[in-house]
């Protein structure tokens, strides 16, 4: 009885385990969904209030993790076009910061 007693405290123990991993991996996954989300609107401002250019963005996708809190990602914009950008993002605050290399908006003229 008491090696059954001990067998099922080391499955309950493993099942928490795992659903801790899980969380922990699909937090990751949503986390950077929403960075991406977030930062859609960033870019269309930048390229329209900034740059003075008629574009929109449609999409942003994490390419690069660079730790910090900071990432390398490409936007694809209403063109189809896409251009490099840099995301900055402080938990802390809950901000987002886009930039917009100056190299990569003279490409698209």
């Amino acid at each position: 009885m008491n090696k059954v007693n001990m067998d099922k405290k080391f499955v309950i123990i493993g099942i928490v385990v795992l659903a801790i991993i899980i969380s922990i991996i699909f937090s990751r996954m949503t986390g950077s969904s929403n960075l991406e989300k977030s930062s859609k609107p960033l870019v269309t401002q930048i390229l329209q209030e900034q740059y003075n250019l008629n574009r929109s963005c449609d999409d942003v996708t994490i390419t690069h993790e660079n730790g910090d809190n900071t990432y390398r990602a490409k936007a694809t914009l209403d063109n189809g076009s896409a251009i490099n950008i840099n995301i900055e993002y402080y938990p802390k605050k809950d901000r987002v910061y886009v930039e917009i290399p100056y190299t990569e908006v003279l490409m698209l003229n």
